[in-house]
């Protein structure tokens, strides 16, 4: 038996590749979000395949000798978006970069093409097989012929087609010709499905043979139907069958894979801003001196002083540590790593055990020996510092009882305000902009169950890993903050994000009570309404059943209580909530159905969740604030997301409340009001919104009486108006809006027609925003935040569209980000100067929250609303709802 032959489906790879991967371009705004998946999916094949002998057919735009017989045949199918076919020459380069042979014929489909292919090669004594998801090709598949979908990982043999159809791969044509194929607009016989084309198939053998024994079928209509569509039956047999016998000129050394030609992948890959594969093929040029570094272990004490000597001389310090743990309350020191020249590095190892050791291994410093000698230096001002994250670094010291002082620069940061959409991690920063591929920690302390601590990693290991960051950020702040200057984004930088760094480092590192009795307590209550919720569920479902399974609730809600199907999806029927709230008029199981979920999500994230996440030596949650994942800048949280936890009138289940002030102390709470439509206001500049906050006015019913005309609203025009106030600020719909009011679309552009009318300096303002998207490919806030929109000028009108009301929003809703990071970079000074015991220890949305004791409780209250309420000049009052409480709740 020769080696085998490969076959690729093109047109299918390259459709499904842009349909799987989406909003991916380069800095140019080229979409490559095709071409990228296209060469992940080849990679794929040639990965698993490692093919000796490789083909990729392709369709081309001439139509085929199937559109001459049947002038409808693929009628229904629209012209392929814009974006991808902007993209399929640039397919091909990477097809011919890889050396591959392309494959395709004037007047014949990529179906066509490979099934000439097959034969030829079976006819050679080759095996063939298709990578593809097309169910036509299944006609084609032998003992000797198999079909491969990579993206579903599965391979299809003639026993897979009987499964699959019900039918013998010899038999699908005629299987097809009954049933039609919707996609390609074959139109079969009326009325025969999938399930009946392959009982009569199966029954009669052939097409042929069904049509010369029509007398057999019992079914009258049937027999019919088939007598009067005899033609349409065999024209779809003609379209569906794919063509063997091509006149191809080519030959089987022209198919052999020698590899790809390197030089032309690399060009492509830099062109399309491909990362990750220019790291897989090792592509990138390394920046000069990365070959020459000078990386030392510091195990004794004159080395010691001496790195502390030239600490005082330089100009820049970046320091990384290394540890045992994320977890700031857990994690132990094991090392320091320091760089003050470019291409030298010094690792201090404090803490390395060695393999499953206990005791400290050789050669290492004391720990109190190194704090002695780096504390004045750390702890100095005057010594600027950078690093990669060093919101960690900075708890982790102050766990050893160093607080650093003095950082200017952080290059996570940094990367963050060129553009917050990329990859931030120092292994892509190192690649990206010095062309270097960094040690990975998993090279170094290896990877699942048979990873081990750094503490266990060699002390000559750590030294080249650990010294490396500190290098690599060094290098990186010049360029990175280049690239900041460019955008203009060097005061932002300095004077909001890395003020900011050690202001979150503390708000984490110092944490929130909890009261985890309250919280056990809820957790006992939940648990017993759950189980009444679930027994009043089997009473109207008259069985018991597992009620958090779709598949029985399906059963359950569709085949036994027989409601409506709302919606199917790829895995069967759905069952969310939006199904469940349009069907809880049809049944009151679904009302009951709902309230379960709600009590199995309060109970299961949020009670017993937060009881998971209070640390044992603290007795506190420290949550992670994320200076660097929101596309606006707004902070976002994490283990656990505070900004999410959810409210109820039912007070027993009000996860706030658990969240109390220390002994001795209160919560004190300092939430903006309206500050997005405040911004609005002020960046809009428009008449009625800036009269409405000049006069303290109540926004809201302020735009309803402007709206439905009115001198007094009801409280459901002021809710209509609250709806509509907001949904402008994100760039809202008539759809959308419609969808919130649960009013007709016509409705609600009406609706918007007159809040534009009546404010129409907003309508002018949004406007702009847009034009200058459109123009620009960015949007900036008011302190210069830049937000890129590769989708703005997309021919994709969803695209688009997204990024229009990503246009309008950003510049809103990060200017508020700016605002309240501006205040907490203040307010965190003003404690520090007034040494003030208050502490800032939550942020979430538009509100600070503080534990204050009970002796600073005036002073601090004028001091936070002062700050709070100067954060930002703008031309209509900042306000600022103030709440005292012992608990989060009462400060709500």
């Amino acid at each position: 038996m020769k080696s085998k032959l490969i076959i690729i489906d093109g047109s299918s790879y390259f459709f499904r590749a842009f349909f799987a991967i989406q909003h991916l371009s380069n800095s140019k705004g080229f979409p490559t979000n095709a071409i990228y998946g296209f060469t992940n999916m080849l990679l794929r094949v040639l990965d698993v395949e490692k093919p000796d002998h490789l083909v990729i057919a392709f369709d081309t735009p001439k139509p085929s000798f199937r559109k001459k017989i049947y002038p409808e045949y693929k009628a229904n199918r629209e012209s392929p978006p814009e974006d991808l076919v902007k993209q399929i020459p640039e397919i091909m380069k990477v097809v011919d970069a890889f050396q591959i042979k392309r494959m395709h014929l004037e007047g014949a489909e990529a179906d066509d093409v490979i099934a000439t292919l097959t034969e030829r090669a079976v006819k050679a004594g080759y095996e063939v097989d298709i990578i593809t998801g097309d169910k036509d090709l299944m006609q084609l598949v032998t003992d000797k012929v198999t079909l491969y979908d990579t993206m579903k990982d599965k391979r299809v043999n003639p026993e897979g087609v009987v499964e699959k159809f019900g039918v013998k791969p010899e038999q699908v044509v005629d299987f097809l010709a009954l049933m039609g194929d919707a996609s390609d607009n074959i139109p079969g016989v009326t009325g025969i499905g999938e399930k009946t084309a392959a009982q009569l198939i199966s029954e009669f053998g052939s097409l042929e043979n069904l049509f010369e024994n029509l007398d057999k079928i019992k079914q009258e209509k049937r027999r019919e139907t088939l007598k009067a569509e005899k033609k349409i039956a065999f024209l779809s047999q003609e379209l569906a069958r794919v063509k063997r016998d091509l006149e191809i000129d080519w030959s089987w050394d022209e198919c052999r894979y020698l590899g790809p030609n390197l030089e032309m992948l690399k060009q492509l890959f830099e062109e399309f801003e491909f990362t990750q594969l220019l790291k897989r093929f090792n592509f990138q040029k390394q920046e000069k001196g990365f070959e020459k570094t000078t990386y030392q272990t510091v195990s004794d004490l004159e080395t010691l002083k001496k790195v502390c000597d030239l600490i005082r001389k330089a100009d820049l310090l970046a320091v990384d540590t290394e540890t045992t743990s994320l977890s700031i309350h857990s994690a132990e020191l094991v090392g320091i790593s320091l760089c003050m020249k470019a291409g030298e590095a010094f690792y201090i190892p404090i803490g390395h055990t060695g393999l499953g050791g206990n005791e400290l291994v050789e050669g290492q410093l004391s720990s109190e020996v190194v704090r002695k000698y780096l504390k004045p230096l750390l702890e100095h001002p005057e010594i600027p510092k950078v690093g990669q994250n060093l919101k960690y670094d900075f708890q982790i010291l102050l766990n050893w009882g160093v607080h650093l002082e003095g950082i200017v620069a952080d290059t996570l940061l940094e990367s963050y305000l060129i553009n917050p959409e990329e990859p931030h991690g120092l292994d892509a920063l190192a690649l990206k902009y010095l062309g270097h591929q960094t040690i990975t920690y998993e090279e170094v302390t290896g990877k699942g169950k048979s990873q081990i601590s750094f503490s266990e990693v060699s002390v000559e290991k750590a030294t080249q890993y650990s010294a490396e960051d500190s290098d690599v950020a060094y290098r990186l702040h010049e360029k990175l903050l280049s690239e900041v200057d460019k955008m203009g984004g060097r005061e932002l930088f300095e004077e909001i994000e890395v003020p900011l760094v050690p202001v979150l480092a503390q708000m984490e590192y110092v944490g929130v009570k909890v009261d985890q009795k309250k919280l056990e307590k809820m957790e006992e209550n939940l648990s017993e309404d759950q189980a009444t919720v679930e027994d009043k569920v089997f009473e109207l479902a008259g069985e018991p059943f597992n009620v958090g399974s779709p598949k029985q609730l399906s059963r359950i809600l569709f085949e036994k209580l027989k409601l409506p199907i709302v919606r199917k999806t790829k895995t069967g029927i759905s069952t969310d909530e939006s199904v469940l709230v349009e069907l809880s008029d049809k049944h009151p199981i679904c009302e009951w159905i709902l309230k379960y979920r709600e009590l199995s999500k309060l109970k299961s994230t949020y009670v017993e969740g937060l009881i998971q996440q209070i640390h044992p030596k603290t007795g506190r949650v420290h949550t992670s604030f994320n200076q660097t994942i929101t596309a606006t800048g707004r902070l976002s949280s994490s283990n656990p997301n505070l900004q999410n936890i959810p409210t109820t009138d039912d007070p027993r289940y009000d996860i706030r409340s658990v969240f109390i002030s220390e002994e001795g102390c209160e919560l004190f709470s300092g939430d903006y009001s309206q500050v997005e439509l405040r911004l609005l206001a002020d960046m809009s500049q428009d008449a009625e919104l800036l009269r409405a906050f000049e006069h303290d006015e109540d926004v809201h019913s302020y735009t309803g009486r402007l709206i439905f005309g009115v001198k007094e609203v009801s409280s459901e025009q002021r809710r209509i108006a609250k709806t509509i106030n907001f949904g402008v600020v994100y760039g809202q719909t008539p759809y959308g809006l419609s969808q919130t009011l649960k009013i007709s679309p016509s409705e609600a552009k009406d609706f918007i027609d007159k809040y534009f009318r009546r404010y129409s300096g907003v309508k002018v303002y949004l406007q702009s925003l847009i034009e200058k998207a459109h123009r620009d490919g960015f949007v900036t806030t008011q302190l210069g935040r830049r937000r890129y929109l590769p989708e703005i000028n997309s021919a994709n009108r969803m695209r688009r569209e997204m990024a229009e009301r990503a246009a309008i929003n950003t510049p809103i809703q990060g200017s508020a980000a700016d605002m309240i990071k501006t205040a907490m970079v203040r307010i965190h000074r003003r404690l520090q100067e007034e040494k003030l015991k208050t502490k800032m220890i939550l942020q979430v949305h538009d509100e600070l929250v503080f534990e204050v004791p009970t002796a600073e409780k005036q002073q601090a209250e004028k001091m936070i609303l002062s700050e709070m309420e100067s954060a930002m000049k703008l031309r209509v009052p900042l306000k600022v709802d103030a709440a005292w409480g012992k608990t989060w709740r009462d400060c709500s």
